[in-house]
């Protein structure tokens, strides 16, 4: 509540008789403020109640008035101003009762209540505003909501992410790239998996399904240890199914993520499966590169375990034998896939 009596000087005078001839006239109280635009904040204050109880349904006041008391508060603890906060929500609430429809006013909320202390009553504002609004107007309070979201982090970002895919389910990538930039590897994971079971995804970046299968692949391969809850092993082999012609990227992700999770004799039966079955001869490279890496980590590890006990072990000889094998078998290998790849050339 706002007292209304205010001290009156002469040069006021012409403006407070024109807006008590003519209340209803929204010019008349636009000059007055203009006159009274350095005045004592609470003249200011008082002036634009008096015009709101006149005009209460004029938006052009409203966004004046609420943009006056938020700039007030701007840069100052909400903690230490509660009351003056408490206040202007007051006045947003005034406001939306009779402008409920217009979108400027519910962003201007949503922005003011996004540096208070109160992350629950925000969510609330947010959720009234799309409920009040067209779906036309939905994807700018989606853009201040999610914003809003990610600095919160946590339950209340995957909650509201999940809110906003299941209307704009193109637009999945987002949470892709939230999960990335908060190490969030598991959701990431299983955020780009949801969006591969769902065939009837259409990116709005024209990211192509193959490109999300790589960026998957690329998760798994750096981030294995990270990753639970799922069944890699499925996942990745229906990608390298759908994409026979291309799935290098995906045998060594999948070879390198058992490799990761330390089963070493899958991941070598991952590799032998990948360079006997790609068909392209830049798939073979990919693969067999990898393959090598791996048995050349093999037996660094087995010698350093060898240093270890002070003598060299049959283990540290049979990956030597096998390392050796393999970079013999290339030449054979890479005929084998050339002869693949004619049909598909």
């Amino acid at each position: 509540h706002i007292t209304m009596d205010i001290d009156i000087s002469e040069s006021d005078l012409a403006f407070e008789e024109e807006v008590l001839r003519n209340p209803f006239k929204l010019k008349g109280w636009l000059r007055y403020l203009d006159h009274k635009r350095d005045a004592p904040v609470r003249t200011v204050s008082v002036i634009y109640e008096r015009a709101l109880r006149s005009l209460p349904g004029s938006y052009k006041l409203w966004h004046m008035y609420l943009g006056h008391r938020t700039g007030q508060l701007r840069g100052k603890n909400p903690l230490q101003f509660s009351d003056e906060v408490r206040k202007t929500e007051l006045c947003f609430e005034r406001a939306l009762l009779l402008l409920h429809k217009m979108p400027e006013l519910w962003l201007k909320y949503i922005r003011f209540m996004r540096v208070q202390a109160d992350v629950t009553r925000t969510r609330r504002v947010c959720d009234r505003a799309l409920r009040a609004l067209p779906v036309t107007q939905h994807a700018r309070v989606w853009r201040m909501y999610l914003r809003f979201a990610e600095h919160v982090g946590g339950h209340t970002a995957h909650h509201v992410y999940a809110r906003y895919l299941r209307a704009w389910p193109e637009e999945s990538e987002q949470l892709v790239d939230y999960c990335e930039s908060h190490e969030e590897w598991n959701a990431m994971t299983l955020a780009l998996v949801k969006v591969l079971d769902n065939t009837g995804f259409r990116s709005s970046r024209g990211t192509s399904e193959y490109g999300l299968w790589v960026r998957l692949a690329h998760v798994l391969r750096v981030h294995a240890r990270d990753l639970q809850g799922w069944d890699v092993e499925r996942v990745m082999r229906d990608g390298i199914g759908r994409f026979a012609d291309q799935a290098g990227a995906l045998w060594a992700a999948l070879g390198e993520w058992h490799a990761g999770q330390g089963d070493v004799e899958r991941a070598r039966d991952v590799y032998e499966e990948a360079v006997t079955s790609v068909r392209t001869v830049r798939d073979f490279a990919l693969v067999f590169d990898a393959y090598a890496e791996f048995e050349q980590a093999t037996v660094a590890a087995e010698l350093e375990h060898d240093v270890e006990r002070g003598r060299t072990g049959v283990r540290t000889a049979l990956r030597l034998v096998q390392l050796e094998r393999l970079l013999e078998r290339r030449a054979f290998l890479a005929s084998d896939v050339e002869l693949r790849e004619i049909p598909h050339s």
